[in-house]
């Protein structure tokens, strides 16, 4: 619930203006300022604090400065004037239009400059690239030139001295490097090689039996894996859980083969509902869910049990899933249908959404005519609390100013 700051003090010299506001625990992070030239807003939530100001101001050229809890804002006067108040004197609907006005003009001037920058970036960008373009031309031009001068400067040096030299044959042949490959003087040697017998396996060995190394893995309750460190916090932690369900009524681990029966878990969970036993109750159409998840009538119960004991959202999630899992729609189901429209029903009254109620709860009236005595009564509450559960929505949807521009004065 946001705070609206009174506290605040303000003077002024013929061409500023000086407001001082008190506010706990501010700061320059964790604050949020938004002006324009004839608005000024701070939040700090829960506390915010908002004027129209009664003539324009050079936000340009005002600045803010933040001080152990205290805020100073310095604002230069568009127009030098002796300014009568700080704030605009009309009534609170003109100045709700002139707000929606300013927070409008922000928007459309922010939308303005941004654009605008992104034109002169992408300009930038543009020019950059082609002067970068340009340079590496002239670069590689200068690197071609001094390529194509050495190579010309070679090539002359190259024809010059092929003009001066002589060409010399020389007939004389080093009769040393002359000899021949394969000398006739020596003997020739021959050499006998051993052939080694081939072995021949007459039969290839049989293939090794094989078999089915079966593996069993450690039951465990948690996704993470087990680690010495927090094995003894994990057993106190499930020891606990197991007392609580034992003190409910109904623990899984206790159950006998043949109770392992998602009917069985209906009749058990509505024993305990009889015997106002809920989280019991609840713990046994979970179970018969585990069992039996396309079972309609477990969740429809089970979402009767969670508005006993307030716990609506999840009322409104198994009544959902319960109506999800009713088709085809036939005249067998049609009670269980309008038992579900009731319970989701209900547990949006009690979320202060007595406005999205009312017509769940037609529905159920509509199907099940017969249970008038019990959905009208909740039907007509419904009925009375919808126009202030919406106005109350409303309200919050308006004070919600988290998509509001944010504008730090310079």
């Amino acid at each position: 619930m946001p705070i609206i700051v009174k506290d605040f003090s303000w003077w002024q010299t013929e061409c500023k203006l000086f407001i001082q506001i008190q506010i706990p625990h501010i700061s320059q992070k964790n604050a949020d300022i938004l002006t324009s030239n004839k608005y000024l807003k701070i939040s700090c939530l829960p506390h915010i604090f908002e004027a129209i100001l009664w003539d324009e101001i050079n936000e340009e050229c005002s600045k803010c400065t933040f001080d152990n809890g205290c805020v100073l804002f310095e604002l230069q006067k568009k127009n030098c004037v002796h300014w009568e108040c700080l704030t605009l004197k009309k009534s609170k609907e003109e100045l709700k239009k002139l707000k929606c006005e300013i927070l409008n003009n922000i928007i459309e001037e922010r939308q303005n400059k941004s654009q605008h920058k992104t034109v002169v970036k992408t300009e930038r960008d543009r020019l950059a690239v082609k002067e970068q373009i340009n340079f590496e031309n002239k670069e590689h031009q200068l690197i071609q030139s001094i390529r194509d001068e050495e190579k010309e400067k070679v090539l002359k040096e190259l024809s010059t001295w092929k003009s001066k030299t002589e060409i010399i044959y020389d007939k004389r042949i080093n009769e040393k490097n002359n000899k021949d490959i394969f000398s006739t003087d020596q003997p020739i040697k021959i050499y006998e090689i051993e052939n080694t017998p081939t072995e021949y396996i007459d039969q290839l060995p049989s293939p090794r039996t094989f078999k089915t190394i079966e593996i069993n893995f450690t039951p465990r309750h948690f996704t993470t894996p087990s680690r010495e460190s927090t094995k003894a916090d994990e057993q106190e932690w499930l020891q606990k859980q197991t007392a609580a369900r034992r003190a409910a009524g109904f623990v899984e681990e206790d159950l006998r083969p043949e109770e392992h029966d998602p009917e069985w878990c209906l009749q058990k969970g509505n024993t305990f509902m009889t015997e106002l036993n809920y989280i019991g109750a609840v713990s046994a159409y979970s179970h018969g869910i585990k069992l039996s998840p396309k079972m309609a009538v477990l969740y429809l119960n089970r979402s009767k049990a969670h508005i006993q004991i307030k716990n609506y959202h999840k009322a409104v999630e198994d009544a959902t899933t319960a109506l999800e899992l009713m088709v085809p729609v036939v005249d067998g189901n049609v009670g269980w249908r309008a038992e579900a429209y009731y319970n989701r029903g209900r547990a949006l009254v009690e979320l202060n959404t007595a406005h999205l109620a009312v017509d769940e709860l037609r529905l159920a009236l509509t199907l099940a005519p017969d249970q008038a005595n019990v959905y009208g009564p909740e039907l007509q509450r419904a009925m009375d609390l919808a126009p202030a559960h919406e106005r109350e929505l409303n309200k919050s949807r308006e004070l919600d100013l988290s998509n509001a521009p944010t504008v730090w004065c310079k």
